[in-house]
């Protein structure tokens, strides 16, 4: 494979080294300047469930005495945000990261480095929009005894190989990104033993392992951390015309690039949604978060046929989902050759969406993903694999030819 940019998808291997607050990883957050997921985006833009997460995260550090001040914080324009795709972070659903809150370092066998929020566990979370006190004593648990016992732990094991974790992932029924059932179990069993002697007493390593093993979703914070690096080392390789990001803030959905400068974007849509007991889809927020960064490396919706199990959740079959892999093939550039799909005689996921390819054939992606309440503080209403607006990907290829000089085809 010798084009710089596939190589790099394909090839840069990525460990998870440590956990440490955000301040301590990046120089963008601090007193009230946060980050979000998804392209940028205004404070008075914010949809529900991003803005109950920008207010929990105004309480929780402090910076609000309680959720009415937070409010008057916001409507007076007194909170800066900046996006995590720009800053080296990616974060699930709204993906607010604050200067205290942990996160995942992920370091590149290139030198890249990326971060992701630690998964706060299932039901009301901040990332859905929720910010009552139950949430913000989880957060502060998490950062003062989960953190540390879990950098100590990373640390004792000279870091966790998170590209091998995602491969076998595969092999035994996740797609990394809505299914991380398996990864989280293969974190935990090699972590578990150096948590149990990093942690100050029994009962915090307890506690950091129910924590751990209560959450399916935990290995979604290692998986994004890789992707990032791996995606930005793909951007930097500078092939024109690869999709490096794509993500998502509740208002508009964007692509990153390679070629081109800043972001493309277009209506943040619903998407097709497997809804909870009781929800309608008028329920649901647009699509928000930055964790379709693992479909842009082949994962998520792009290794769906490795993911039987994953139907149940968002709404698919193993025939449809077969289909979609096979589809997606069609406007990608190559085949991984370390995300290996059983069910396809272990052939590679596809990788490498390139958008002169999809806009040519009229192809948008796939992406997984999860749909939290328009208001915030009710927190997930469903998941979903949904289509991205081709529109994207048409502008694209247009703002490429025109950037080299050729005719748009």
């Amino acid at each position: 494979m010798r084009d710089r940019g596939l190589r790099a998808l394909d090839q840069v291997a990525v460990r998870a080294v440590g956990v440490a607050a955000a301040r301590e990883v990046t120089d963008v957050v601090g007193p009230r300047h946060f980050l979000h997921a998804g392209p940028p985006l205004a404070l008075d833009e914010l949809p529900g469930p991003m803005r109950g997460a920008v207010i929990g995260a105004l309480v929780f550090e402090r910076e609000a005495r309680s959720p009415d001040d937070a409010q008057r914080l916001l409507d007076a324009g007194e909170v800066t945000l900046s996006c995590n795709h720009e800053t080296g972070g990616a974060g699930a659903m709204a993906g607010v990261v604050s200067p205290s809150m942990p996160v995942l370092i992920a370091a590149g066998d290139d030198g890249g480095r990326a971060f992701s929020p630690l998964n706060e566990g299932l039901g009301r979370a901040l990332r859905f929009g929720a910010s009552g006190p139950d949430v913000l004593a989880r957060l502060e648990w998490m950062r003062d005894v989960a953190a540390p016992i879990l950098n100590g732990a990373l640390e004792a094991v000279e870091g966790i190989d998170v590209t091998a974790l995602q491969a076998e992932g595969l092999r035994r029924g996740d797609e990394c990104h809505n299914r991380n059932v398996a990864s989280t179990a293969a974190l935990i069993a090699l972590l578990a033993p150096s948590i149990a002697r990093v942690a100050p007493t029994s009962e915090d390593a307890a506690g950091v392992l129910e924590y751990m093993a209560g959450n399916p979703h935990f290995f979604l914070t290692f998986s994004l951390a890789s992707c990032k690096v791996v995606a930005d080392a793909t951007h930097r390789g500078g092939t024109p015309g690869l999709v490096t990001a794509i993500c998502s803030n509740g208002v508009r959905v964007g692509l990153r690039v390679s070629g081109l400068d800043g972001w493309v974007t277009a209506p943040a849509p619903v998407g097709r949604a497997k809804l909870f007991d009781g929800f309608t889809i008028d329920d649901a927020c647009p699509m928000m978060g930055d964790s379709f960064i693992t479909e842009t490396i082949g994962l998520g919706a792009f290794a769906l046929s490795a993911s039987p199990a994953i139907g149940s959740f968002i709404g698919t079959t193993p025939e449809e989902a077969r289909a979609i892999v096979e589809q997606m093939r069609s406007i990608c550039h190559a085949t991984s050759s370390r995300f290996l799909i059983p069910a396809e005689g272990f052939r590679g996921t596809p990788m490498g969406i390139d958008v002169t390819l999809a806009s040519q054939a009229g192809i948008a992606p796939l992406v997984n993903n999860g749909l939290a309440h328009r208001q915030p503080g009710v927190g997930q209403v469903g998941a979903g694999v949904s289509r991205l607006p081709l529109g994207l990907f048409a502008e694209a290829a247009g703002d490429l030819a025109a950037s080299s000089g050729e005719p748009d085809r």
